[in-house]
């Protein structure tokens, strides 16, 4: 795992937001949209056809939703498209902590996405295995993992794991 360039990743995820039930569980809603369709010709386009231009939102919302994770000799970077579009980077030495976790997102965050207040988030798009992240200042980061033993793994090789 070593490397004498500290840009080349270390470690890369790519988490997508979608799972197979979410989508029939889309479908299903949308198909309750779909009578306002049939609503009197008297009712506004919007009244009408409005619920089915929301859920069509939304689903491509969360088709296009994903958390990108790379780790390297420089540091941790990060971004959750489409919400966070650019590569946030974050070197080494503005971690006071830096440990893999299990953490419950509906009890410790409200579910999952970009979740949490302001100095204790976290960026998540399925399960319970994180980054914890503490900075400096004492805010906190948490990043989801599919990954959890490869994550420590990698963590450990660049000397970085910490309790």
């Amino acid at each position: 795992m070593e490397t004498d360039n500290p840009t080349l990743p270390l470690f890369t995820e790519t988490q997508v937001m979608g799972r197979h039930w979410w989508w029939l569980a889309l479908v299903i809603a949308a198909l309750g949209f779909f009578p306002s369709l049939l609503m009197p010709e008297t009712a506004t386009f919007w009244v009408r056809s409005g619920p089915v231009f929301i859920g069509a939102a939304a689903g491509s919302l969360l088709w296009l939703m994903r958390l990108e994770t790379r780790i390297d000799a420089a540091g941790i970077h990060y971004r959750y498209l489409p919400l966070l579009n650019r590569w946030r980077h974050w070197p080494w030495t503005e971690f006071r902590q830096v440990r893999p976790r299990t953490y419950s997102p509906l009890g410790d965050f409200g579910g999952w996405g970009i979740r949490g207040f302001p100095g204790n988030l976290a960026y998540n798009v399925w399960g319970v295995h994180g980054l914890q992240l503490v900075f400096q200042s004492g805010d906190r980061l948490l990043l989801g993992t599919q990954r959890p033993e490869e994550l420590a793994a990698t963590l450990q090789a660049l000397g970085r794991l910490s309790g």
